[in-house]
C-alpha cells in the first residue's frame, strides 16, 4: 500500500468533489508496510465471509459482492466515528486527485459534518454557491428534497456535484430561521485562487493578497502576486483568506515560508506517539512592511496554518473572526485497484506548540460584519409578509430594509405599519406594484439591493480594519 505523494489540508468541499474531509500529510512519498495478524484475531474475519455468503444466498434483493466489498471498507472507516477518515472508491479517488489542479463542475462550496449534520464551512469566491446566497454555518437539511438525516459528507458530496448547467435544490437552516429551499444552477468552477490589489490608506500604500484555496498554482501565483505588490513598495499587506477552505498542504508552506525567520518553525505535526517534526522558515530577515492576515470561521485548516504560521511566527497581526478549527492532518493511501483510504495520523501545531483544533485561530483584532451580511433569503416560502407578521423572516426584512436604504423602524421582529410604509416606497422606487407586502417579487428586489451593497468593499468593515491596521 503506497502512501500518497499529494498533500492535502482541506475540509469537505462537494463543488471540488472530495470526499468526507480529506486531509493530507507532507508529501514525503514512499511506501508504507502494513502488518496483519496471524493470530487468533483472524477468526473474527472470517465472520465478514460468513456474513457475505449469507446475504449473497438468502437477502431478497440483488446485491454484489463488489457493493458488499465497498460497504465494508466504508464501514470501517465509519466505525471510527472521525468524519476525516475515509474510504473512497476509485471515481471518487480519480476526482478528488484532478480537482485541485484544474478546473471542475459544480456549485463550489466546502462541507463539513458537525454531529449528524452537514454544514456549510463556505463558498468559493464567486462560484454559483456563493452568488446563491449560501453562507458558513449554513446546515443542508435537503438535497432536491430528500432528507440528509443520517448522511455522511461524501453521501451528500455525490448529490451535490454534477453537471454543469444542472440545477440542485440544497434546503438550508440558518441559524434559528425557518429552513428555506434554494436552487443552485452548477457550473465550471476556474481554479484561479489569488487575487491581488493595492489599497492608499492614509497615504500608504498597502497590498491585498486574496487567496481563496491552496492548490497547484496557488504557490507560484501568490509569489508572482507579492513580487508585483513588493515592486510597488508597499507600506503593508493584507492576506485574506476569509472562506479559504484549505487545500495542499505544499503550497501554504512555500507560501509563508518567506515570512519567517529560519530558526522558527512554519507549524509542527505530531503522532500517536507523540513524537514531533517541524517545518522551518526560510526568511533571513523580517519583511519591511507591516503583515496582516483577514481571517472569518470560514478559513479553515491550510489557512489555518497561514493564519497561526504568520501570526506566532512572523509577529503579523489577525483581523476578523474566529477560524474554523481543523488542526489534524490526515494520510492518504493508494490502494491497489486505485481507490484510497485517508486516516487521521497526526495533529499539526502552531509555531508556538498549540493545537487549535474545534479551538480555531483567535484574532489580535476582532472585527464582525454587520448583521445583515448574514441574510440572504427573506421569505423561507413562497408565502408573503405582511402587517401583523413577526419572526425572523421579518428580522431579516427588517434588517435588510435598514441596509439598502428604507428605515423601517419599529420592532426588529415585528411587521408593523412603518415597516409597510418602507416597503411601499421601495415599491414605488422599483416600479413595482405598491402592496406593502413583501412577496417574492419585492423580497427578490430587495436581495438584490442587499447583494449589490455587499459586494461594495466599502461596506466590508473587517476588510477596511485590516487596512487600517497594516497601514500603522
Amino acid at each position: 500500500m503506497k502512501k500518497s505523494t499529494t498533500a492535502v489540508i482541506a475540509v469537505s468541499t462537494f463543488g471540488l468533489g472530495l470526499g468526507a474531509g480529506a486531509v493530507g500529510m507532507l508529501a514525503t512519498g514512499g511506501t508504507d508496510t502494513v502488518t496483519t495478524s496471524s493470530s487468533g484475531e483472524s477468526g473474527d474475519w472470517k465472520k465478514v465471509d460468513q456474513v457475505r455468503q449469507m446475504i449473497s444466498q438468502y437477502y431478497l434483493e440483488d446485491v454484489t459482492d463488489q457493493e458488499l466489498l465497498e460497504g465494508a471498507l466504508s464501514g470501517m472507516t465509519e466505525v471510527l466515528d472521525d468524519p476525516y477518515s475515509v474510504y473512497m472508491d476509485e471515481s471518487e479517488t480519480a476526482s478528488f486527485n484532478t480537482n485541485l489542479s484544474s478546473s471542475f463542475e459544480g456549485i463550489g462550496a466546502t462541507l463539513e459534518q458537525k454531529g449528524e449534520a452537514i454544514v456549510i464551512v463556505a463558498p468559493i469566491k464567486g462560484a454559483p454557491a456563493e452568488k446563491a446566497g449560501i453562507k458558513p454555518g449554513d446546515v443542508i437539511v435537503e438535497i432536491d428534497g430528500k432528507s440528509t438525516k443520517g448522511q455522511k459528507t461524501d453521501q451528500a458530496v455525490k448529490k451535490i456535484r454534477g453537471e454543469k448547467g444542472t440545477e440542485v435544490v440544497l434546503t438550508i437552516q440558518r441559524g434559528g430561521q425557518d429552513p428555506m429551499k434554494i436552487t443552485i444552477e452548477r457550473d465550471t468552477i476556474p481554479i484561479e485562487t489569488v487575487y491581488s490589489e493595492t489599497e492608499q490608506v492614509n497615504g500608504k500604500t498597502i497590498g491585498v493578497l486574496q487567496v481563496t484555496q491552496f492548490s497547484d498554482p496557488t504557490a507560484e501565483e501568490f509569489e508572482k502576486q507579492l513580487a508585483a505588490l513588493e515592486a510597488k513598495n508597499i507600506d503593508g499587506l493584507v492576506i485574506d483568506v476569509r472562506g479559504n477552505p484549505g487545500g495542499l498542504l505544499t503550497a501554504v508552506s512555500k507560501m509563508i515560508a518567506p515570512f519567517i525567520p529560519k530558526d522558527t518553525p512554519i507549524f509542527q505535526v505530531e503522532d500517536n506517539k507523540g513524537d514531533r517534526t517541524q517545518e522551518f522558515g526560510k526568511a533571513d530577515a523580517k519583511k519591511p512592511y507591516n503583515i496582516v492576515v483577514l481571517e472569518d470561521n470560514g478559513s479553515a485548516s491550510a489557512s489555518e496554518i497561514l493564519a497561526a504560521g504568520l501570526k506566532e511566527g512572523a509577529g503579523a497581526e489577525v483581523v476578523g473572526t474566529k477560524s474554523f478549527g481543523k488542526g489534524i492532518v490526515q494520510s492518504a493511501y493508494d490502494l491497489k485497484d486505485g481507490s484510497d483510504l485517508k486516516l487521521t495520523t497526526n495533529k499539526w501545531l502552531t509555531p508556538d506548540g498549540n493545537w487549535i483544533h474545534k479551538k480555531g485561530v483567535k484574532p489580535t483584532v476582532e472585527v464582525k460584519q454587520p448583521a445583515y451580511f448574514n441574510v440572504t433569503k427573506i421569505l423561507t416560502d413562497d408565502k408573503a409578509l405582511n402587517v401583523g407578521d413577526y419572526g425572523k423572516s421579518v428580522e431579516n426584512a427588517h434588517l435588510v430594509l435598514e441596509a439598502i436604504g428604507y428605515d423601517p423602524k419599529g420592532q426588529d421582529g415585528y411587521y408593523g405599519d412603518t415597516m409597510k410604509q418602507a416597503v411601499e416606497q421601495l415599491q414605488k422606487d422599483a416600479k413595482l406594484e405598491v402592496t406593502g407586502k413583501i412577496d417574492p417579487v419585492t423580497a427578490s428586489e430587495m436581495e438584490t439591493r442587499l447583494l449589490k451593497k455587499l459586494e461594495d468593499s466599502k461596506n466590508d468593515v473587517q476588510r477596511i480594519k485590516a487596512l487600517e491596521v497594516a497601514a500603522e
